[in-house]
């Protein structure tokens, strides 16, 4: 691979994760369809790398076959790809194929903070092209498409030019599979992680939740499936130096003012919710004990609207505690240190 393949990623912040609330996290315009493996939404920062354009194609894994006599995905015939499919990302390889082949590359697998920054840009977006799933009717017929050859999805491509990151294959990463800093999703220390999302979910129309770029998945390093393949990062020769692009400084208030927008919007949808929940009890129970007071002989539906009265004064409790939490979650942000990099400092 030569440099024109390959997208310079320059040091600097990006964001990384997304904010989601259990039960509110669908009021969030970055939180639809995200998985609580997600958060919580945090400031990295990473030195200079450069990561592949594309994925690695059948041609590209052919040679490393050849040259190696590494076994070939299984669905190659006679261990050869077909003719027409020597562009398309190989599939059918596992993560300990994907890593051999980075080896012998002089090449390595993406941690997952590399690959998200690469696809997400520094600014967060949800997908790599923005923040709406589909802009135009251009960019919706190539999400819709089978598995492509690269290059064939630029309408796809990230802020720093890396194309295929959605829609295409999942791709292996670096990183066994664990939870971020701060949260109680359990990890399956067994896993590797994938990233990106692939012609599949758009068949079973998982499209919107898995082309994000926070998107988590993982399986097994020995795991192959017709929709993973993977890319590579190439190490930068020693002794360049590259500009901060973007300091890690000027993301934490950007940060902290999104994380404060996003629970002030909790806090609003709770107080509705809770004014709403307790007049339906309100009305639900009073007209209930008024209904057995004047007629006693409609005990059974005094009683069944009292019960469903109760259901709502619980659900209007609930949400008086999401406002609650919500308000604590304020005070905690406006102090809040945001989790860097090991490699991060204050630039």
């Amino acid at each position: 691979m030569n440099q024109s393949q390959t997208v310079l990623i320059p040091p600097g912040g990006f964001i990384m994760g997304t904010d989601i609330e259990a039960f509110y996290g669908t009021a969030l315009a970055n939180s639809a369809h995200a998985k609580l493996d997600e958060a919580p939404m945090h400031i990295r920062f990473l030195e200079a790398y450069r990561i592949a354009q594309y994925p690695v194609t059948n041609a590209e894994y052919a040679a490393f076959v050849k040259a190696t006599h590494h076994p070939p995905p299984a669905h190659w015939k006679n261990g050869i790809h077909s003719p027409d499919a020597a562009k398309l990302p190989v599939v059918q390889v596992s993560w300990h194929d994907c890593n051999t082949y980075a080896r012998w590359a002089g090449k390595r697998l993406p941690t997952e903070a590399e690959w998200e920054k690469a696809c997400r840009g520094p600014d967060g977006r949800i997908y790599p092209w923005g923040n709406a799933f589909a802009e135009s009717p251009e960019l919706t017929q190539i999400l819709t498409s089978h598995l492509t050859p690269v290059g064939s999805r630029p309408t796809t491509a990230s802020p720093y030019g890396v194309h295929e990151a959605a829609g295409n294959v999942w791709e292996w990463t670096a990183d066994w599979y664990q939870p971020y800093a701060g949260t109680k999703t359990a990890a399956v220390p067994k896993h590797k992680t994938l990233r990106g999302g692939s012609w599949l979910e758009v068949r079973d129309g998982t499209a919107k939740r898995y082309f994000r770029c926070a998107n988590r998945l993982h399986a097994p390093p020995d795991y192959t499936a017709g929709n993973i393949g993977f890319r590579c990062v190439q190490p930068l020769p020693p002794g360049q130096n590259y500009a901060v692009h973007v300091p890690t400084a000027a993301l934490t208030d950007y940060v902290k003012q999104h994380k404060h927008r996003n629970l002030t919007l909790i806090q609003k949808r709770a107080l509705r919710n809770s004014i709403k929940d307790s007049g339906i009890a309100l009305l639900l129970i009073g007209g209930g004990t008024y209904a057995y007071i004047v007629r006693p002989d409609v005990v059974l539906g005094a009683v069944t609207a009292g019960i469903i009265g109760l259901g709502f004064l619980f659900s209007a409790g609930v949400n008086f505690w999401r406002r609650w939490r919500a308000q604590q979650r304020i005070n905690q942000v406006n102090s809040e240190h945001f989790l860097l990099d090991k490699n991060s400092d204050s630039r």
